[in-house]
């Protein structure tokens, strides 16, 4: 018996030493130089809890489902709509780094690029373009974004936990507005007779400016970012929005 209780001291000693070699080598592997691009697949569903913040009031959350329909050389369909409605997916052209594009002034531009493949630390990149869409009195907007890919930590999310690469977001919005020409006119009646007053405002422009800041926590085994947090400010650093998401669950398409 009690060479027996050597041997299983033994053994509970080398398994202790296996798992810690073990778990070594899964966080060296997990902590790659050189982080590929994802090989989505027709299928690939994710759900996100999507919170947004709106001054020091304004509050929503939803459920989004996500799902990739369809597959091009450097593009993808992805499918959004709200957890457990009845209604079709609406489906939104993204790149296959999961970056967003819009037609500007005719050319295909990149408006939103999280992430650039393949990622390492300490990789940086810009996203620089010029919206001229006018919205109400905003003439065009100079978006302009730096990411840089800061380092591996983990991260738990209604999903699990997950050694994630973690890239950071700043940028600066400066839009331009539009104020239209004003004419008032008016009359003053005194006792010698009437006296007409007129003012003209000249249309003019100014400019408006936010600061952005945004997290992305991409996990390679899901092919995407399992938590994202996305700000806006104002000249004065004051935050006027947040939105955050939060992955809840993937699925990986049968077959």
């Amino acid at each position: 018996m009690r060479f027996q209780s050597h041997k299983l001291v033994r053994f509970e000693a080398l398994l202790s030493i296996f798992s810690v070699c073990a778990l070594g080598v899964q966080a060296v592997a997990a902590d790659v130089k050189s982080l590929p691009a994802p090989v989505f697949k027709v299928g690939d569903s994710w759900v996100f809890d999507q919170t947004l913040e709106k001054g020091p009031a304004g509050f929503s959350q939803q459920r989004l489902d996500l799902k990739v329909e369809r597959l091009n050389d450097s593009t993808m369909v992805v499918g959004i709509k709200r957890d457990g409605a009845p209604t079709a997916y609406e489906d939104h052209i993204v790149g296959a780094d999961w970056s967003q594009r819009h037609v500007v002034d005719g050319a295909d531009t990149v408006t939103t690029r999280p992430f650039t493949f393949p990622m390492s630390v300490g990789d940086s990149w810009t996203v620089d373009y010029i919206d001229p869409i006018h919205r109400g009195a905003q003439t065009s907007d100079h978006v302009h974004r730096t990411y840089k890919v800061v380092g591996w930590e983990d991260v738990t999310v209604p999903a699990g936990t997950y050694h994630v690469l973690k890239i950071e977001a700043d940028g600066v919005d400066t839009a331009t507005i539009q104020s239209p020409a004003v004419a008032v006119g008016g009359a003053i009646v005194s006792a010698g007779g009437a006296t007409s007053i007129a003012h003209t405002q000249r249309a003019s422009q100014g400019a408006l400016t936010r600061r952005t800041y945004a997290e992305f926590y991409y996990a390679p085994e899901v092919k995407n970012y399992v938590k994202s947090i996305e700000e806006q400010y104002t000249p004065d650093d004051v935050r006027v929005s947040r939105e955050m998401r939060m992955m809840v669950s993937y699925n990986k398409p049968t077959g």
